[in-house]
């Protein structure tokens, strides 16, 4: 129910026990592959008489107006020849979409977020993944220090597009600094490549104070501006946990083949502070006029964090141009507001009369949160209310929704008369897991908290929630 801007991460390609290639997990309702009745637990070996490399390699050759396509259910093969449009939905969902794993990152990034979690949490929290492929499916960033010539001429052969670039910098040594990689000093020929070859892209700095922000922002924009197949750069304040600030103060740094000096100092990776913020917000709205100029769009988007560290209201929907990296922390916080707008709009007044509950958020959306509560009870007559909590598990500087954990809300809400179900926001959840950060499930927090949590996505799920509630003790 609030944002969550996470730093990017940073390959090489290990075994993860990843699943049998090709396997299928899953087949979408009134999809062309349960018309053909392929099921889960099949596996695709073939299209077009050629094994499959991975998930984008099915994807590419699938959409053919002739097809063969190869299916091993236990010992059988079945094959399927196909006349089509080209364009069908298949549906299906692999167990592994790369069939041999994820690439992991080879980079050594002095703010790389998995470095800063402690041991315990979710196991899959701790793979730091650098892989083109997921780039593509998923919307993860890579920094494309890892790719081969095999790869590049791949992504050309098959166009696959949009990928999720992490630039930082566009700085051959700065960015080198800032990945802790040597390669990462071409990014500007990487883009070309990208650019030449029809390829979209977004871009993402992740911006640390006094290191890639001001001069060096006012660059990386400058050079961004050129490319003609850059669909959005977003802009994310550096995350740094209580771990991480351990790290630091052992000044465990960049190894020295890839350590740099910037002038007059050396990269220190720190949080902003509320006027640093403000500056960050005054740079780029400079920016984002000139591309509202030059391309009818704000293009540049800065990561909600901005905005709520020194207490600015987060920009309206105009400004986020269909919000396309929402997943990376951008516009969140005002998706959310305006779907309490239409709620608000739409919902009878009083309906909800002294339906009681706890909103649990982070601290950093606590002010915002609790004006929005505050308007929802209003008008519904709810009685909710809003309880911010301290991350005592990554630490304080860790002041995001989606980043809180078990342990948080057990150490929050522990000693607090349960009134009403505990709502939290559903990305604090994994969604192939189900579990939390400490890899705790809802039912077990529930169950030593005695009251229902309940994950949701904004205070229209909370709505509907609460009237199932109360329907169901009428019927009872």
């Amino acid at each position: 129910m609030s944002p969550v801007a996470v730093s990017p991460l940073s390959h090489r390609r290990v075994d993860l026990a990843p699943a049998e290639p090709g396997l299928v997990d899953a087949v979408a309702p009134g999809s062309l592959a349960m018309e053909l009745g392929i099921e889960p637990g099949d596996r695709i070996i073939g299209v077009n008489g050629l094994p499959l490399v991975d998930a984008l390699d099915f994807q590419f050759f699938a959409q053919s107006e002739r097809v063969t396509v190869d299916v091993e259910r236990q010992t059988v093969i079945l094959r399927y020849q196909l006349e089509l449009a080209g364009d069908e939905f298949w549906g299906i969902t692999f167990a592994d979409p790369t069939f041999d794993g994820v690439r992991l990152c080879e980079n050594a990034c002095p703010f790389c977020f998995i470095k800063q979690i402690p041991k315990g949490m979710r196991r899959s929290l701790y793979v730091m993944d650098d892989d083109f492929r997921y780039s593509m499916l998923y919307g993860s960033f890579v920094t494309l220090t890892n790719l081969s010539e095999e790869d590049w001429r791949r992504i050309e052969a098959q166009h696959i597009s949009p990928l999720h670039v992490s630039v930082h910098s566009t700085d051959p040594e700065l960015r080198v600094a800032l990945v802790g990689n040597p390669n990462a000093g071409k990014i500007m020929d990487d883009l070309r490549r990208l650019d030449r070859a029809g390829i979209d892209f977004h871009a993402q700095l992740v911006l640390v104070p006094g290191v890639n922000d001001g001069v060096a922002m006012d660059r990386s924009l400058e050079d961004l501006a050129t490319f003609r197949r850059l669909r959005s750069i977003a802009g994310v304040p550096v995350g740094l946990s209580r771990h991480g600030q351990e790290r630091q103060s052992k000044q465990i740094r960049l190894s020295r083949t890839c350590m740099r000096t910037l002038p007059g100092k050396q990269i220190n990776v720190r949080r902003y502070e509320p006027g640093e913020a403000r500056a960050v917000i005054a740079q780029a709205e400079a920016w984002q006029a000139r591309f509202q100029r030059e391309r009818g769009q704000t293009f540049f988007h800065l990561g909600d964090e901005f905005y709520l560290m020194c207490g600015q209201p987060v920009p309206d929907t105009a400004h986020y141009d269909g919000f396309p990296q929402i997943e990376d922390g951008i516009g969140i916080t005002r998706h959310f507001l305006d779907d309490l707008d239409r709620y608000l709009v739409r919902c009878r007044p009083g309906g909800l009369d002294g339906a009681a509950g706890t909103i649990a958020c982070g601290e950093l959306i606590g002010p915002t949160m609790r004006d929005a509560v505050d308007r929802f009870n209003r008008r519904t007559g709810a009685a909710l209310d809003v309880v911010p909590i301290e991350n005592v598990y990554l630490g304080s500087e860790i002041n995001v929704s989606g980043l809180l954990s078990g342990r948080d809300l057990l150490a929050a809400f522990e000693r607090r008369p349960a009134h009403g179900p505990l709502y939290i926001a559903d990305r604090m959840i994994s969604q192939r897991t189900g579990t939390m950060l400490d890899d705790r499930s809802v039912d077990e927090v529930a169950a030593l908290l005695g009251r229902s949590v309940i994950p949701t996505p904004d205070l229209s799920a909370v709505a509907r929630d609460l009237r199932n509630r109360a329907r169901a003790r009428r019927a009872a």
